[in-house]
């Protein structure tokens, strides 16, 4: 069993109450990223498959209005005539499906699958974006706090090579000194500038996400995950999204089947007309009023084999999305399996890497000590600074990973989305 883990990790940068937090930076992400904005145009635009299933089950109304002209030249033995007549005709026609066998009926609830799907798949384009958004949060975290080490680590190494430079000007310190401090000012200086640049990079691609400047972040993040390793398994196969799309791909090709197997069964439709005509526009004629009702009966008798080629063709896809929802659950148990084993090993060392940073710090204190009465040099101190340093970086990376870690766990789980619900958009 996986012991209850509870971890508060406190990234502060500014007392300012404007500060940047997590909460803040996905509500946006979600409200304006491009992406969400065209899933949910995509949706909207699935729905019409429900209504347009829906409404095949109605009648058809058809009107038509025509007008017809005509002339002819008549000729008799005792006289000669040319009539002219323009005759009017309004016709309506109402055709009903009486009988199809269920086709209707399957395709409404096809319509409804398709439309789920959409939902699942505008539901991973915020999962994904989630994900993004907090990879980009902590990584400008982690570059800030990163800089603000080495740009220490800068001032004190800037501040030992000018101690031994002026040590070496008068004769108490070695040539090898003053080339070892110049080696680890020119490392640090390589550092400080590799910082820096990391930091504007990452603040861009986190604008690029989010559509905010990273200012002032801060943030309380809990990691709350309790459950061992089948426990999480079982939610997944119940709520992973992508394995949801796989099962209704199934779904969707049983339907197909069966509707493909209903061609071979009759139909029965009612069409009801009614015409009126009137022909007396330019000289006396005839008006006439009728109506017709008919049923048609429709029997397959043969399809020229299409109908049969369809049914294999659909009962081969039927097994191949059974074959592709079986792989992918497998995949997605080791996935969960390598996830749950990182996050494990990033918080060991973030455990380890806070041990060797206090072990550093302690040293520190005690080589400052021994310097102060001559017996350990600046270089000492300065490599010793460079290994607190690597520490520090070596945690905050470690912290990194075990924050994403748990957040792809969440992700894989399918409930991600269940932590930033209150962001979420409502789809009618």
């Amino acid at each position: 069993m996986i012991r209850v883990f509870l971890f508060l990790f406190v990234f502060l940068f500014s007392t300012n109450i404007f500060g940047l937090d997590v909460d803040e930076t996905i509500k946006n992400t979600i409200n304006n990223n491009s992406k969400i904005r065209i899933a949910l145009e995509k949706l909207n635009e699935s729905k019409e498959l429900i209504e347009k299933a829906t409404g095949a089950k109605l009648p058809t109304v058809t009107s038509t209005i025509s007008g017809t002209y005509s002339k002819s030249d008549k000729k008799t033995t005792t006289a000669e005539t040319t009539p002219e007549t323009f005759t009017d005709l309004y016709k309506i026609t109402i055709t009903q499906n009486l009988y199809d066998a269920g086709s209707n009926d399957l395709e409404i609830e096809r319509s409804k699958i398709l439309y789920n799907d959409e939902i699942i798949n505008f539901q991973i384009i915020i999962q994904d974006l989630i994900l993004d958004a907090i990879t980009g949060y902590l990584t400008v975290i982690n570059y800030e706090k990163s800089l603000e080490a080495t740009t220490k680590n800068y001032e004190l190494v800037l501040k030992g090579l000018e101690e031994i430079r002026t040590r070496h000007s008068l004769g108490s310190a070695t040539l090898y000194e003053l080339q070892s401090g110049e080696s680890s000012f020119a490392i640090v200086k390589a550092n400080l500038f590799a910082a820096e640049q990391n930091l504007k990079i990452s603040k861009k691609s986190f604008k690029r996400i989010v559509g905010l400047d990273p200012y002032d972040l801060e943030d309380v993040v809990n990691i709350n995950l309790d459950q061992d390793i089948s426990s999480i398994m079982d939610i997944a196969k119940n709520n992973n999204l992508s394995l949801k799309l796989l099962s209704n791909n199934v779904k969707n090709n049983e339907i197909l089947l069966l509707k493909e197997k209903l061609t071979k069964k009759p139909t029965l439709d009612f069409t009801g007309t009614a015409e009126y005509s009137d022909a007396g526009r330019i000289d006396s004629g005839t008006e006439e009023a009728k109506g017709s009702l008919s049923l048609t009966l429709t029997v397959p008798l043969y399809q020229q084999g299409i109908d049969d080629s369809n049914i294999r063709k659909y009962q081969s896809q039927i097994l191949q999305s059974e074959i592709e929802y079986e792989d992918f659950l497998q995949d997605l148990m080791i996935n969960l399996s390598n996830t749950l084993k990182d996050f494990n090993i990033s918080k060991a060392n973030m455990i380890s890497n806070q041990t060797v940073i206090k072990t550093s710090e302690t040293a520190l204190i005690s080589l400052k000590e021994e310097y102060d009465i001559g017996t350990k040099t600046i270089n000492d101190i300065l490599e010793e600074e460079e290994k607190l340093l690597s520490s520090n970086v070596e945690f905050l990376n470690s912290k990194k990973d075990y924050l994403i870690n748990y957040f792809k766990i969440k992700s894989l789980e399918g409930t991600l989305l269940n932590i930033f619900q209150n962001y979420l958009p409502t789809i009618n």
